[in-house]
């Protein structure tokens, strides 16, 4: 049995490995639908191919002559039910493997919702509260990066502190995408926190910790990186000593501790999102 299955797999053919993702919007949608399908298979498993805005008949038939010339497994993610109907029958015809994204999902809320929904494409980018506040979040993490803005601090829904390298303005930006006010302090060892961090109420504040083994490579890549050569910066001994330190200053404080050892940047927002809401 498994030699059949070794076999079976050994001839899957290399086409069926390329995805191509159709959209008549921007393609956020379809490419963070796949990115987490990809999770569950070995790296570099897909090559993938996003097609935007098809919002025509002539764009949407230039990209399926170019997808037969690359034949490969379709995804489509489309409001318009003409191209859904276009892109299906296609594949049918040259025999692809075609799946659509959304047409399910709408009919199913429809359904149970009792609300008819409109194709309008651009709804899904609207100019509303939801978008000015998301920019304006944005706006807010670039002020209060770094410890800048330390004035307005207080304006924040989460304070991220931690020592260099810990992942602060990545998470920071990723929260401001959602919505989210979010503002990062760096602590420097032998340097008082500010007062405006320590002054903050103690569930705006998270944290940041990592392993130092870990953070010393990180800090190491970065100094490759920048032709750096600052030895302290990623020595063993003295990043142990400056991640027992900020630990130290959390617990003073109160703060909540959140370990971001190998974890991607989406994860630590939502973690972070998650203490902030037990500690409202």
């Amino acid at each position: 049995m498994p030699t059949k299955t070794l076999v079976r797999h050994a001839k899957t053919p290399r086409a069926l490995r390329r995805v191509h993702l159709l959209s008549d919007s921007t393609g956020n949608l379809p490419r963070h639908m796949m990115a987490a399908f990809a999770t569950q298979f070995p790296t570099r498993t897909f090559s993938i191919t996003p097609w935007t805005f098809l919002r025509t008949e002539a764009a949407l038939e230039k990209t399926l002559g170019e997808i037969k010339k690359s034949p490969g497994i379709v995804f489509h993610a489309f409001v318009s039910e003409q191209a859904k109907q276009r892109t299906n029958a296609f594949c049918d015809r040259i025999n692809l493997p075609c799946r659509d994204l959304t047409g399910d999902f709408v009919a199913f809320l429809a359904q149970h919702s009792g609300v008819h929904p409109g194709p309008d494409p651009d709804r899904l980018h609207e100019m509303d509260e939801n978008y000015r506040r998301r920019i304006k979040a944005v706006e807010f993490g670039l002020a209060h990066d770094d410890g800048l803005g330390l004035e307005t601090l207080h304006e924040a829904d989460i304070v991220l502190s931690g020592v260099s390298r810990t992942g602060k303005t990545p998470t920071t930006i990723q929260l401001g995408q959602q919505g989210i006010l979010a503002g990062n302090v760096s602590l420097v060892g032998g340097v008082d926190a500010p007062r405006e961090l320590i002054n903050l109420p103690r569930n705006k504040v998270i944290g940041l910790t990592i392993d130092p083994a870990r953070l010393v490579e990180i800090r190491r890549n970065r100094q490759r990186d920048f032709g750096a050569t600052l030895e302290t910066y990623s020595d063993y001994e003295r990043v142990a000593e400056e991640v027992k330190w900020s630990r130290d200053i959390f617990r003073r404080n109160g703060w909540r501790v959140l370990d971001v050892t190998n974890q991607a940047i989406e994860e630590i927002a939502a973690r972070a999102m998650e203490i902030v809401r037990s500690l409202a």
